[in-house]
């Protein structure tokens, strides 16, 4: 990846939020996508993030260079954050007993690796103003977290199904962000000092499973991205917001498959460059 000097005068406006969308393995994306932020001028007064995208958005939040936070993801191996063998996740609903068995992976890993970066740290006291989206499944609700430990949260956040075990916060059980709300910007459209939403969207070419429940859990969460997103787009018209979809398309990632990350980040960095005019606000339609 080519390194750019970025500029010296940062844009920052009070009215400009920033959402790093929901996607499997994005934070490669997300965070080339923030490096290309960094090297047009732009700098968000809110962020908000789900899954992949509350990682991103909460190192960013709290402060961290984007140049670190590349060099970060590009080191990631699967042992990092996977647990175990064959063997020992085979055993595991054994161990745990079927009836609390609900995921591969503890998250422990990845807890200790964003412990140097968030650890003890509050949503609420990070420099940029977060949020965090989660699915509360003990309330049948999705939340916005704006308060709360942060690496609970983001681990809240990426919890997808089967691969990752429920958390429980407070007595609270929660699923992956991207499971209600892939774009969490509801809060930035009602938000009377925010006029403009920078969305980074990724698409990661999924190929279709052929395991039928996989499709059907893949449809489900597609469709209510769909619905929901028409419905952003219908309030966003009526609080006179401006939403501005920042699309990447990268190849598919998964923790077998990850030797494109380098250019997935990359690809992100592009569309920030691609959309400068846009996202700088220098073309109003």
């Amino acid at each position: 990846m080519v390194s750019r000097k970025a500029p010296n005068i940062l844009i920052r406006k009070s009215y400009d939020a920033l959402c790093f969308n929901s996607a499997f393995f994005g934070f490669y994306a997300h965070s080339g996508f923030s490096l290309g932020l960094k090297e047009i001028g732009f700098v968000p007064s809110k962020i908000t993030g789900s899954s992949s995208g509350a990682l991103i958005g909460s190192l960013i939040a709290g402060g961290f260079p984007p140049e670190e936070i590349t060099r970060f993801i590009l080191t990631l191996k699967k042992s990092d954050f996977w647990d175990g063998n064959i063997l020992t996740q085979f055993l595991k609903p054994f161990r745990k007993g079927l009836k609390n068995y609900s995921g591969l992976l503890s998250g422990k890993k990845i807890r200790n690796l964003l412990e140097p970066y968030l650890g003890g740290k509050d949503v609420s006291e990070l420099p940029t103003k977060m949020g965090i989206s989660v699915s509360n499944l003990t309330k049948g609700i999705r939340e916005l977290r704006t308060s709360g430990n942060t690496i609970d949260l983001i681990l809240a956040s990426m919890t997808f199904p089967i691969l990752f075990e429920i958390p429980n916060i407070n007595g609270e059980e929660f699923l992956d962000g991207g499971v209600a709300d892939a774009e969490p910007i509801k809060e930035f459209i009602l938000d009377p000092s925010i006029k403009r939403i920078i969305v980074h969207d990724i698409e990661n070419r999924k190929p279709v499973s052929e395991k039928i429940l996989m499709r059907a859990f893949d449809s489900c969460v597609n469709v209510i991205a769909s619905e929901t997103k028409d419905l952003k787009d219908i309030l966003a018209k009526k609080y006179g917001k401006k939403i501005i979809r920042v699309v990447t398309n990268t190849p598919y990632l998964h923790p077998n498959k990850m030797e494109n990350g380098r250019l997935a980040l990359e690809l992100g960095r592009r569309s920030a460059h691609f959309m400068k005019d846009q996202i700088l606000g220098k073309i109003k339609n």
